[in-house]
């Protein structure tokens, strides 16, 4: 399952893994699946490049929809975070175990609201794999922002003191990195390019020096856990 992926991302490195959960996201050639683990009360979640899925393939990878992934995992140094890639889908052979499926529709976004405290100094302690041959186990604590990368999140209240606007002539012309402040601590909310239902680009003055509630994903980027948002219907602006 996605709980014993994400705990025990250096024992399937390079592996081909199977597991199922929720596709919450998409953006690019990336989408983010996660699923719910009751013993613990949190999701775990992985990144997922698609590349570039045709056909049924990109049918069956869609946001909402529950699936089966079968690829390999590996560790993107660029973005400095673990994903899956390689999938596959053979047509003729719908049930073939490496094929990646669709087990269900219908689905949505867990969306906790996460405790700023709890994603910048949470830890977590938990029984994990030490040996895939023999099947030891050993306790391990990891931060509980290492659980929760590329799972949903949404935080509350958090006032933004300071804007960064992208200018560097690509595609990313006009993302934002707001720099948050909640109870004396600092959050990271990047977002896309984000535009209304106008096609009118949203910007620093929408923005800065407001509260703010969003909902996103979590990501990582030069060293830091930040807050992934794709969409502008993912932030709240109080009035």
């Amino acid at each position: 399952d996605l709980k014993g992926l994400r705990t025990n991302t250096k024992l399937y490195e390079g592996k081909k893994v199977a597991f199922e959960g929720v596709i919450t996201r998409y953006n690019g050639s990336s989408l983010y699946v996660e699923e719910y683990d009751s013993e613990t009360g949190m999701y775990y979640g992985i990144s997922v490049f698609d590349g570039y899925a045709t056909g049924e393939l990109m049918n069956i990878l869609k946001i909402g929809h529950r699936v089966r992934v079968v690829g390999t995992l590996t560790y993107y140094e660029t973005g400095g975070t673990w994903q899956v890639s390689g999938l596959t889908y053979r047509a003729i052979r719908p049930n073939d175990p490496n094929n990646t499926q669709l087990i269900s529709t219908g689905h949505a976004a867990g969306n906790p609201v996460t405790d700023p405290a709890t994603f910048l100094k949470g830890k977590v302690t938990l029984e994990t794999l030490k040996d895939l041959a023999s099947g030891e186990t050993e306790v391990k604590e990891f931060r509980y922002a290492d659980l929760v990368m590329s799972t949903s999140i949404a935080m509350k209240n958090l006032y933004v003191k300071d804007v960064y606007t992208t200018h560097n002539g690509g595609d990313n012309d006009g993302a934002m990195t707001l720099t948050c402040e909640v109870d004396g601590m600092t959050i990271t909310v990047r977002t896309t390019v984000l535009r209304n239902a106008d096609k009118e680009l949203y910007t620093e003055k929408d923005f800065l020096n407001k509260t703010i509630d969003v909902t996103g994903i979590v990501d990582y980027f030069s060293g830091e856990y930040q807050i992934k948002v794709f969409s502008a219907m993912d932030i709240n602006v109080h009035e």
